[in-house]
């Protein structure tokens, strides 16, 4: 891939007519501060707004827009939180690009996009078949290659994290809530059973608290390895699509099933571009393997591309190399998988005997069909803690359920890995 060299000089303020370019519905549930970030964004992205071009001062777009003041400063503020303006004493507001953005005629498409973590085809990053993407349906996808863990989840756009709503699954992985907590979400949990997310409550929530985001692990959940019904994910797209709420599928697990055919993904039932796919390879190659991938519809990948760019550059380039060479091996990656399913079923079975064997009434655990958890609840008054303490004197360590929640509850569960 090669760099821009071009020495970009400062252009004059942009003065085409600004009402022409933002076009405001005061109709919409959507806040007039994103709709004006939304339309500055697609200028930029498109090429309209070029870089260097300096955007009218607070004041002057406010009354154009015959909008607060506040809402235009708070729409710029969110464009340079990713990266798509810079403020500058003495020059105002001026539109600011990277130099490795795809969309720039300087983009070599010959060149290894994907090892810098950039938008690419799923046959490139993914080998001849493309595997892990052949059971998603949406048209126009792209893939962005990214570092493995909660990472991905940062480098959502802001108005999806910063002090506002997300909601998750009650339990749910653990890393998940403390990113968001971490990133000024308020995080509401709805509950789960034996078909996964309880939709028929999501529906109350997402009417009550607008959230702006609805994580889950659809298949076997983390930490309870249940599944999602097919039923109840075409419910939960239906009201992500009512009401317009990205919906965030981490997926790491679905490879590692145990009996049947591979759950297909939510993704693959997304026909409006609701769902940002998110799976990782260190589950099924190794641990120490920390490269993941996002799959989305093109305008959510462009940005975070960008904001990629400013945390997470690089992705690790011999992990990538190494991935993309597996893929690339049919018989190679095929036979490990089988082996890693038939492994790990193996092992939940040991774990499933020896906790009729030596717990017997003590825990109730119902077993997964695939993943890597087994989620235990301690029978009478017994709790996780008090469990853990007499565990660890035994040098037997595992995790109380408390974390997993996020309404407080959990203290009579916990989890075996």
């Amino acid at each position: 891939m090669r760099q821009n060299t071009n020495q970009h000089q400062p252009l004059p303020l942009f003065t085409a007519s600004i009402c022409s370019l933002i076009q405001l519905d005061r109709s919409s549930d959507t806040p007039l501060y994103q709709q004006i970030s939304d339309k500055i964004r697609e200028a930029i992205l498109s090429g309209q707004l070029a870089e260097g071009i300096r955007l009218p001062t607070e004041r002057a777009l406010a009354s154009a827009l015959q909008v607060n003041r506040t809402t235009v400063m708070n729409a710029y503020n969110q464009l340079a939180a990713d990266g798509l303006v810079e403020g500058h004493v003495g020059r105002g507001t001026l539109v600011k690009r990277s130099q490795f953005n795809y969309l720039d005629d300087n983009y070599d498409a010959n060149g290894p996009s994907w090892l810098f973590g950039l938008p690419t085809t799923e046959r490139e990053i993914l080998g001849p078949d493309a595997r892990m993407l052949s059971e998603l349906a949406s048209v126009g996808d792209v893939i962005i290659s990214l570092a493995a863990g909660t990472p991905a989840i940062e480098l959502l756009p802001a108005e999806m994290l910063n002090a506002i709503f997300a909601d998750v699954e009650v339990p749910t992985y653990l890393g998940a809530i403390q990113t968001f907590r971490a990133l000024g979400a308020r995080v509401i949990g709805v509950p789960t059973d034996s078909d996964g997310m309880r939709v028929d409550l999501l529906e109350t929530i997402l009417a009550r608290h607008r959230p702006r985001l609805i994580y889950t692990l659809p298949t076997f959940q983390n930490p309870t390895g249940v599944v999602m019904s097919p039923e109840r994910r075409r419910r939960l797209l239906l009201l992500a699509r009512r009401y317009q709420t990205p919906i965030l599928e981490d997926d790491p697990y679905s490879e590692v099933y145990f009996e049947g055919k591979q759950p297909q993904p939510l993704k693959s039932l997304d026909t409006h571009s609701q769902v940002i796919y998110l799976s990782t390879f260190s589950k099924i190659l190794a641990p120490g393997l920390r490269v993941a991938w996002l799959a989305a519809a093109e305008p959510m990948i462009e940005r975070l591309t960008l904001h990629k760019q400013i945390f997470d550059l690089n992705t690790n380039a011999l992990g990538q190399w190494t991935v993309s060479e597996i893929l690339q091996r049919d018989s190679l990656i095929d036979n490990h998988l089988a082996k890693l399913r038939h492994y790990y079923q193996n092992k939940r079975d040991l774990m499933l005997q020896a906790i009729r064997t030596h717990l017997r009434d003590a825990v109730r655990v119902n077993p997964p069909g695939g993943g890597f958890h087994l989620w235990c609840r301690l029978q009478g008054d017994v709790r996780a803690r008090a469990l853990l303490r007499e565990a660890t004197r035994e040098h037997v360590a595992f995790v109380i359920g408390e974390p997993f929640h996020v309404d407080g509850g959990g203290q009579q569960h916990f989890r075996l890995g």
